[in-house]
């Protein structure tokens, strides 16, 4: 795919810069209207230096999804002072877009249609079919983790963690797509009654949730409208 000498003498964060100007490019122009040379000028860099790293445009795409989802994970880094409860709620509020964002970042709902861009590929080519399926297995198994977390340290019901994963992922993918084709935002709304499916279904009923150090509440953080 890319040419190692070439891309050797180039600067260690020329992939990343050619991954922010791809987001750029693609929230410009849509899928359909991205090039490599729309995707060039959005970055300080050459076409030849773009296909020193990459072979084309899905190329570049599969690679960015890549970007994405490593970008997400470092977000939910977990760590070993917090609970599985507060781990869930951190998880799903994640998922939701709903968390602080670093300066000069673009908003969540941008950056949902954005993922939402490159997911619809999946329908008519396999290559991001199969990217996407393990992306999705991902997140499957990193929410499964957390409720088996919670189940052994009996602060959650004896459910089933991978299905009760499934389920609450494919409920935030249906808000991701209504938040970025509408001109509302529903995630609030969802996110009532994920909220009371997770305190009746999930986690035990003598867990006062009131003395947990944390909100488990949902409310759009700023930079997320």
């Amino acid at each position: 795919m890319s040419n190692e000498s070439a891309s050797s003498r180039e600067p260690p964060d020329t992939r990343e810069e050619i991954m922010h100007a791809t987001y750029n490019a693609l929230h410009k122009h849509g899928y359909a209207g991205l090039s490599i040379s729309r995707i060039a000028e959005e970055g300080d860099f050459s076409k030849s230096t773009f296909y020193h790293h990459f072979d084309d445009k899905d190329d570049i795409l599969l690679s960015f999804a890549d970007f994405i989802i490593l970008q997400f994970e470092q977000g939910l880094d977990r760590e070993s002072t917090r609970g599985p409860i507060e781990e869930l709620y951190l998880f799903m509020n994640f998922a939701l877009g709903n968390h602080p964002l670093a300066e000069g970042r673009p908003d969540a709902v941008e950056r949902m249609g954005v993922w939402i861009e490159l997911r619809s590929q999946s329908i008519h080519d396999p290559a991001f079919a199969e990217k996407f399926t393990e992306t999705t297995d991902k997140y499957v198994e990193h929410l499964t983790g957390i409720i088996a977390d919670g189940i052994e340290q009996g602060v959650f019901n004896d459910v089933d963690a991978r299905k009760t994963a499934i389920y609450l992922l494919t409920t935030v993918d249906g808000a991701i797509l209504q938040v970025t084709t509408r001109t509302d935002d529903l995630r609030p709304v969802v996110w009532e009654h994920m909220n009371e499916y997770i305190k009746d279904y999930v986690i035990r009923g003598d867990i006062d949730l009131d003395e947990l150090p944390f909100d488990a509440e949902f409310e759009l953080s700023a930079g997320t409208e």
